[in-house]
């Protein structure tokens, strides 16, 4: 994806998505996706890997199956990348997510003093796994308070810290069970927390979210205040074409051939409007406003072969 957030535009969805640096359409033939990043390439039109500028934006390219959380306070840390999206293989079934990878993720501060949060759908499995160390062992849970006064939920995260020593220029040992290391750890060898953010209410959902923080020169009190401080994301309203989602439905509908009275139901079940924008090759009369929660079809033989937005 670009650097700049969606705009209104009624524009067609190539020029549009050409705006946005994103793919335009999505055939059976697996057309090569466009992102703005040269290091970032998906293995699929179906698939996102790509960098935004902020949370909202992310959670909009994710869809709106699930949530993301953005940290309040940073422990006095600005954020000094771009937020990571990358999905894989990802499977929306009736507006809920059954099957496939996720991950959203950024990094706060610098490597002597700073954090990397990293975030996925619960229901997936993380498409970007966050790093980890041999020498991590728990320091024990703690209560995280989310949400606003009034709508509060408390969760139970887990704190680990890389304390336990390792031997020089040999294989890894199990770290023993059973095995701590103490709140001082954190700051010293740095530190990880881990939790499962569930919004606050039904008016809040969907979704919950697996939330990793690894924490580098920050103390215990730090790293549990920075988890305390998360929010739930609004999605941007102007980046939700082409979502992963709407790539997922548009993957169900090509593979499966399906009639575009099937594809218009599938469309509504995920919170979106489909019409056909072509038939057996032959372009329908289209009105020319932008809509982000549009699929345009088009079919041959009254089979789904193609998705645009907008």
């Amino acid at each position: 994806m670009t650097s700049q957030d969606a705009t209104n535009s009624p524009k067609s969805v190539k020029a549009r998505f050409a705006a946005i640096g994103a793919v335009a359409a999505l055939t059976a033939a697996a057309l090569a996706p466009a992102l703005a990043t040269p290091a970032l390439a998906a293995d699929s039109p179906y698939d996102i890997n790509s960098s935004v500028k902020s949370w909202g934006t992310a959670a909009a390219i994710l869809g709106t199956a699930g949530s993301l959380w953005e940290p309040a306070n940073t422990a006095g840390l600005r954020r000094t990348s771009r937020v990571a999206v990358v999905t894989d293989n990802l499977v929306i079934t009736n507006g809920a997510v059954t099957s496939g990878d996720t991950f959203a993720g950024a990094t706060y501060g610098r490597p002597a003093k700073g954090f990397e949060l990293s975030e996925k759908w619960a229901e997936t499995g993380f498409a970007a796994e966050p790093a980890t160390s041999t020498s991590m062992a728990k320091v024990g849970n703690v209560k995280i308070k989310l949400g606003e006064p009034g709508t509060q939920i408390t969760l139970t995260a887990q704190v680990y810290a890389n304390c336990f020593k390792q031997p020089a220029n040999a294989i890894p040992k199990e770290v023993p069970a059973g095995y701590r290391c103490t709140k001082s750890d954190v700051l010293a060898t740095g530190g990880m927390l881990k939790m499962t953010a569930k919004p606050p209410s039904t008016m809040t959902a969907p979704g919950d979210t697996s939330i990793v923080i690894d924490s580098t020169g920050l103390t215990y009190d730090q790293l549990v205040t920075i988890a305390s401080s998360l929010t739930q994301v609004a999605p941007d309203p102007n980046a939700g074409a082409g979502s992963a989602q709407m790539r997922a439905v548009c993957r169900q509908m090509v593979t499966d051939e399906l009639t575009f009275a099937d594809a218009d139901k599938l469309a509504q079940a995920n919170g979106y409007t489909a019409r056909l924008a072509s038939i057996n090759g032959k372009p329908q009369a289209l009105t020319m406003d932008f809509r982000f929660d549009r699929m345009n079809l088009s079919t041959v033989i009254n089979a789904v072969t193609e998705c645009t937005y907008g």
